[in-house]
């Protein structure tokens, strides 16, 4: 007895000092109306962004003052086409803190130029920064023209129900609203919503992985980066996306 009561102990302690090693803040917004140029988004302290992804000579992420969705600028991303390089252009903020038992709201708008076929192009990204230990984490994908959310551990992907799926409209601007309630175990949920509506659902699903190993990574029972943009580009073309009026938050 004496020893269950020590080893109870000890799980909580160190459950106290992981959320204090790992704590941060829980919301962030940007509608990028205070920056001329992307090197003012980056700041040291982890005040604005934390970095840029950029992964071919070509891809230019840009301040855009000539087009948004409210103001006068968003975030333009010219990526060109993946080959033997994952071309990728994007933004991520790390260092903030969604726990297991809570549920993460993920808010932006998004406009794709043109178009020519993008399979598998990602938008959006949830998961640890950290390289080794970490959750691998969830992110939104359009395949076929249609948003989906694709798992980078053992997890299957959650698409759009088969006969009442909702095209991703080129050309115009669209809200994709991403909201989970994180668990390792299958009480957890995911839901999607494009332009307010709702397009994907799933209950009874571990939205984190558990403390194993998936490869090279595991979990401590959280999320700590959100990064948008260009975060992988399709084999098939080069891609014109902005993205603006980005929210990120917990639910209360």
């Amino acid at each position: 007895m004496r020893s269950f009561i020590i080893l109870a102990i000890a799980i909580y302690c160190i459950s106290c000092n992981k959320k204090k090693l790992f704590d941060g803040p829980s919301s962030y917004a940007d509608g990028f109306e205070d920056y001329d140029t992307t090197f003012q988004m980056i700041e040291i302290e982890n005040k604005y962004w934390s970095f840029f992804q950029i992964t071919k000579e070509h891809n230019k992420l840009t301040v855009d003052s000539t087009f948004s969705h409210s103001g006068k600028k968003s975030i333009k991303c010219l990526a060109e086409k993946s080959d033997d390089i994952i071309s990728k252009c994007s933004f991520s903020k790390q260092k903030m803190a969604f726990w297991e038992g809570e549920t993460m709201v993920s808010e932006a708008w998004y406009y794709i130029k043109g178009d020519k076929p993008i399979e598998w192009l990602f938008l959006m990204d949830l998961e640890e920064q950290t390289a080794i230990g970490a959750g691998p984490g969830m992110r939104l994908a359009l395949v076929e023209n249609k948003i989906r959310v694709e798992h980078k551990y053992l997890n299957k992907d959650i698409i759009q129900p088969t006969g009442s799926e909702h095209k991703f409209i080129r050309n115009k601007w669209n809200k994709l609203r991403f909201e989970t309630h994180l668990s390792k175990e299958k009480n957890g949920w995911v839901k999607v919503y494009q332009n307010d509506t709702l397009i994907i659902q799933q209950i009874n699903w571990n939205s984190l992985p558990r403390d194993i190993l998936y490869f090279t990574q595991g979990t401590k029972g959280m999320y700590s980066s959100v990064e948008f943009g260009v975060t992988a580009n399709s084999h098939n073309n080069d891609v014109t996306l902005y993205v603006d009026d980005i929210n990120v938050y917990k639910l209360p």
